[in-house]
């Protein structure tokens, strides 16, 4: 088995180094983290594991600012005509992630009634009278007031418009996804050289110190064994 002091160390996942509080499902080893931070590596992707269908791909992370940005591969890009029912916040769970208002809104108008494009908006090109236009921040649909009453309204979190770029390009990017801090003793134990462990249901922490354990860091008065 692989030591004590290796199983819960940074480990790479395709150009990703995974780090506290995300951590590599491997068989065989004993939680590192809190289950909702639980990557399975796939090839070169490292996929959320409480992700709807697992699909949620984390391809950076912001420790300074607890942040990320996540890629829904079950999205259906390719012909360019993916179906705005899709619910991306029903995607992530009910875990510590909430989708950052530093993305975009990317506004959709789906099944329009009326074939004139509605102002400020492009049409897509699909064949269901559908239209869209980069908004502001993520949550400020909810001030806008000339939405044609006659389309349903769908709203996607996106970094932005590159360059010109449509609405896939801009979906196929990713959003940011920002977490609550963890409420475990994980970077205390880390800041004092410890290794973090939890029970195999992602709970019960400790701190591995070279052959001791600890409820909170190295060096305290009291050890688990």
């Amino acid at each position: 088995p692989e030591p004590a002091a290796a199983a819960c160390s940074p480990k790479k996942c395709g150009e990703l180094n995974v780090t506290y509080p995300f951590w590599l499902e491997e068989k065989g080893q004993t939680p590192c983290g809190s289950p909702s931070f639980q990557l399975n590596c796939n090839g070169s992707q490292a996929l959320l594991s409480r992700s709807m269908f697992g699909g949620y791909q984390v391809v950076q992370v912001f420790p300074e600012n607890s942040s990320f940005i996540a890629v829904d591969n079950n999205l259906p890009l390719d012909d360019g005509c993916p179906p705005w029912w899709f619910n991306i916040s029903v995607g992530i769970g009910l875990g510590p992630f909430v989708i950052s208002k530093k993305n975009r809104e990317l506004l959709v108008l789906d099944n329009c009634t009326k074939e004139a494009t509605p102002p400020g908006f492009n049409r897509t090109g699909c064949a269901n009278e559908s239209f869209y236009r980069l908004g502001g921040e993520y949550g400020s649909h909810r001030e806008l007031a000339d939405l044609p009453p006659a389309c349903c309204l769908s709203v996607v979190p996106v970094l932005g418009f590159q360059d010109g770029d449509g609405y896939i390009p801009s979906m196929s990017q990713g959003f940011l996804l920002e977490w609550t801090v963890p409420s475990d003793d994980c970077p205390k134990c880390e800041a004092s050289g410890g290794q973090c462990r939890y029970a195999n249901d992602g709970t019960g922490f400790s701190c591995h110190c070279s052959g001791d354990v600890y409820p909170e860091k190295c060096g305290e008065l009291t050890k688990i064994n």
